[in-house]
C-alpha cells in the first residue's frame, strides 16, 4: 500500500478525457485502500467557486504525490506546488508542450517554437517556453497514453522521455444486448444507427463538429434508412433523422453505443481518445481519420476502419458501407471488444500507474 496520498488534479471536475482518467485512477486507488484525492479548478456546477491554478496547488498537502492531468495553466500550477511533493504528469493532449493547442495537426509553427501561432493563441511562444521550463524544473515523471505523443515529445524536447501508459476504462464481461437497449431507447431493431460523439457536439472543432451535418447528408443519401444521434452538444433537437442530444453520463453513453451500428469519429487530431475505447467495450466499430494515437487503438479493417486524414469522401463512404453491412460491422465490433478487454482495461491502467507511484514513495 502507498504510504503517501496521491492527488489527481484536473482543470475540470467532470468533463473531458483527462477528468475521466483522473476519476478512474482516484477511485481505483481508494478501492485498493490507498489515500487519494481528486482536486480541480472548475466543478462545472453553477455557483461553485472557480479556483486558480496557484490556489489549487497551494491547497495540496506537502509530501503528497501530485498527478497532474490538466490545468488552466499547468506552468502556474507546477510552480506553486508546496516543497516536498513528487510529481507525475500525464499528457492527455499536447497543450502542456505547445502554445495552447490540443493537437498541432501538422502546424509548421510547432517545430519552430509556436511563436507565430496561426490559431491565434495569445503569447503562444512564451506560453510554450514557460510550460516546458516548469515541466523540466518539476522533475516530474512524464507519461503519454500514446506512443505517437511520446515520440513527438522526444523529437521536440530530447531531454524529456515519457513513459507510455495507454488509457483504460472499466470493461464489461460482455457487451449489452443491442435489441434490449434499442427497445429501452425506443429505437426500432431494424434501424441503421450511427453516432457522432464529442464534448461540445457540433461546436467541437477538433472532432469536425461543424461538419457533422454535411457528413450526415452524404451518409443519409447513401443509406436512406439511417438514423443519427449527435451526442455532446447543448440542447435536444431533431432535424429529420438527425437527433442532437446534450452531454450524457457514461451509463447513458454506453447505452447509445450498445444500440448503434457505427461510431463516426472524424477527429482532426487526437492522442488516445477514450471514446474509441468506450465504443470497443460495446462492440461498436469506429470509422476514424488515421491521426495521432488513434492508429494505435484501431486495427484498420480488423476492428474498425482508418481513413486517410481529412479525406471526407472516403470517410462518409466507409461509414455508409458499415451501415449497409451489419454482419461486417458486428464482426469488427466483436474483435474490438476482445482486443480492448486484453489491452485497455482500467485495472491494467491502474497497475501501470501504481508502479510509478511506488517509485515516488
Amino acid at each position: 500500500m502507498l504510504s503517501r496520498s496521491v492527488v489527481h488534479h484536473t482543470a475540470l471536475g467532470k468533463s473531458g478525457g483527462a477528468s475521466k482518467v483522473a476519476q478512474l485512477l482516484h477511485t481505483g486507488l481508494l478501492e485498493a485502500g490507498c489515500k487519494s484525492v481528486h482536486s480541480f479548478e472548475a466543478s462545472e456546477n453553477p455557483g461553485d467557486e472557480l479556483v486558480s491554478p496557484e490556489d489549487a496547488a497551494r491547497r495540496i498537502s506537502a509530501k503528497s504525490i501530485v498527478h497532474l492531468h490538466s490545468s488552466a495553466d499547468p506552468a502556474r500550477f507546477l510552480r506553486a506546488l508546496p516543497p516536498g511533493t513528487s510529481t507525475i504528469i500525464t499528457l492527455h493532449d499536447t497543450q502542456m508542450i505547445t502554445g495552447g493547442c490540443a493537437s498541432p495537426m501538422g502546424c509548421p509553427e510547432f517545430d519552430s517554437g509556436c511563436s507565430n501561432c496561426p490559431r491565434k493563441f495569445p503569447e503562444s511562444g512564451k506560453t510554450r517556453r514557460e510550460r516546458l521550463e516548469a515541466i523540466v524544473d518539476s522533475k516530474a515523471v512524464l507519461v503519454s497514453p500514446s506512443g505517437w505523443l511520446g515520440r513527438l515529445v522526444r523529437q521536440t524536447f530530447p531531454g524529456l522521455k515519457p513513459k507510455i501508459i495507454p488509457n483504460g476504462i472499466p470493461w464489461p464481461d460482455k457487451p449489452a444486448s443491442k435489441n434490449q437497449i434499442r427497445k429501452e431507447l425506443g429505437i426500432h431493431k431494424a434501424s441503421k444507427v450511427m453516432l457522432f460523439v464529442a464534448h461540445g457536439g457540433e461546436e467541437a472543432a477538433y472532432k469536425s463538429g461543424p461538419q457533422w451535418r454535411n457528413y450526415w447528408a452524404e451518409i443519409k443519401e447513401s443509406v436512406p434508412a439511417a438514423l443519427c444521434f449527435a451526442i455532446g452538444g447543448k440542447e435536444n433537437s431533431r432535424d429529420g433523422d438527425f437527433i442532437s442530444i446534450p452531454y450524457v453520463d457514461s451509463l447513458m453513453l454506453n447505452k447509445f453505443m450498445a444500440a448503434a451500428d457505427v461510431l463516426a469519429y472524424p477527429t482532426l487530431g487526437d492522442n488516445h481518445p477514450l471514446i474509441i475505447l468506450e465504443a470497443m467495450a460495446q462492440s461498436l466499430p469506429a470509422v476514424s481519420f488515421a491521426v495521432g494515437g488513434v492508429i494505435e487503438q484501431i486495427s484498420d479493417r480488423e476492428d474498425g476502419i482508418l481513413v486517410p486524414p481529412y479525406e471526407k469522401g472516403i470517410f462518409t463512404e466507409k461509414v455508409a458501407m458499415l451501415l449497409k453491412n451489419s454482419r461486417l460491422a458486428h464482426e469488427m465490433g466483436s474483435r474490438g471488444f476482445q482486443k480492448g478487454k486484453k489491452r485497455y482495461s482500467c485495472e491494467r491502467m491502474l497497475d501501470d500507474y501504481m508502479k510509478i507511484y511506488f517509485t515516488l514513495v
